[in-house]
């Protein structure tokens, strides 16, 4: 059973600049008695309230009615679930069509379901222990149910529409202003309320402009996968394939690492080296998402004869950039610039450079011979002669050539 959240302060501070945002087509999430979805309607050409309350959904159709407000439909969803269903099930669209009366939301419904606004006041209180009340909290740190939504609200949002949402002090700010980092948003504070426990922020947030342009380029269900020190890297679909996208990273003082990448990603494509680069522009770039695992997770999950015949493809491909005098740097410790599904993929090529006496091969031998991994090849039956390998990569160095490649390649055993 679900509580219906009684308004208080958030509510009305919300609602003030609800009825100075509101217009076209509005979405009011979590709508509870429907006092943001009421508020809205005065500008809106049309408004849905959801809630998971099946409660809330009854009293706020009553509270609409004593209002006398005609422009405004309310419907039991947790979040964006009802419109998901629309979207994927023909079935249940044509059932649940079937039963609504109002022509316009009949017609909004049937077409591609985009806002001009949402509204969210969500559950934004850290859950207490003992206690169930899905109308205020909004997970065990508060911010859970804030961070589902931005997963999915650009989906459901214009391209220049707004959200409007409040939460609390109690929720983490900071942690709040990640979550919107993370999904692309841009945002600012429209209002704050200290109260005596709490103090209540209201954010007006709109999609960035990347985030626009990858969406027109047809990624979807865009999010934050890791973080380094240069790049921050999002992961997305494309027509059901997985994506990556790589950006700068805004507190990186490193200069042109971007333009970089995608001009040597687009060199060494043509030799089958890197990951395949799908497209790119002035702030990021793109390319097909690389399954698998990094290459000592690999070597600790898989048997020698797998192993070597991994280690010296990685070579192969090192020899190529080698002829090509280009030089990947990081690759004698390329703990996670080598990924391993069918094939290893190299990656990260942004202080990839030119130079005469490229390093990419005597710096994996390095790698190999260091002393976890050698521990770790050991332990699989592969024992590495490090004294032969250092006079045979000395060699190599001095002549870069096929004949002094296969010399190292044939003390793997």
């Amino acid at each position: 059973m679900f509580e219906v959240y009684e308004p208080m302060e958030d509510s009305f501070l919300l609602a003030e600049h609800v009825k100075r945002y509101s217009k076209g087509f509005v979405l009011d999430v979590g709508t509870g008695p429907g006092i943001q979805a009421i508020a809205a309607s005065e500008k809106a050409k049309l408004v849905i309230g959801i809630d998971i309350s099946r409660d809330a959904i009854k009293l706020a159709r009553e509270n609409a009615f004593k209002q006398n407000v005609k422009n405004i439909c309310f419907f039991e969803s947790s979040l964006f679930d009802l419109f998901k269903k629309i979207q994927a099930k023909k079935q249940f669209k044509n059932n649940f069509l079937k039963e609504i009366k109002n022509k316009r939301i009949h017609s909004f419904l049937e077409k591609n379901v985009l806002f001009d606004l949402i509204i969210f006041n969500p559950p934004y209180l850290p859950q207490d222990k003992g206690i169930s009340d899905k109308s205020i909290y909004g997970g065990i740190k508060g911010h859970e149910t804030l961070e589902r939504f931005f997963s999915e609200a650009s989906e459901y949002l214009k391209e220049n529409g707004k959200i409007l949402i409040v939460f609390s002090s109690l929720t983490n700010k900071e942690k709040v202003d990640k979550i919107l980092q993370d999904y692309y948003f841009e945002f600012k504070k429209l209002d704050e309320k200290k109260l005596f426990f709490e103090t209540l922020f209201v954010y007006l947030i709109k999609k960035s402009s990347l985030l626009k342009t990858l969406e027109k380029k047809g990624l979807r269900n865009i999010k934050k996968f890791a973080r380094g020190h240069r790049g921050l890297l999002y992961q997305a679909n494309l027509k059901k394939k997985g994506v990556a996208i790589k950006t700068k990273n805004p507190k990186s003082k490193a200069k042109a690492r971007i333009a970089n990448e995608v001009k040597w990603i687009k060199i060494l494509n043509k030799y089958k080296i890197g990951p395949k680069l799908l497209f790119s522009g002035r702030e990021y770039f793109a390319y097909e998402f690389v399954e698998g695992d990094f290459i000592l997770d690999f070597i600790e999950k898989n048997n020698k004869e797998d192993i070597i015949k991994i280690i010296k493809n990685v070579f192969n491909q090192l020899y190529i950039m080698d002829k090509l005098k280009v030089d990947k740097e990081e690759m004698h410790h390329p703990l996670k610039h080598i990924i391993i599904d069918k094939k290893p993929v190299l990656i990260d090529f942004e202080r990839c450079k030119k130079t005469k006496k490229p390093k990419n091969i005597t710096q994996f031998c390095q790698f190999l011979m260091s002393w976890s991994t050698g521990l770790l090849l050991k332990q699989k039956g592969i024992k590495l002669n490090k004294d032969k390998i250092i006079k045979l990569a000395k060699t190599y160095k001095k002549e870069q050539t096929k004949e002094n490649l296969n010399k190292i390649l044939n003390t793997l055993n």
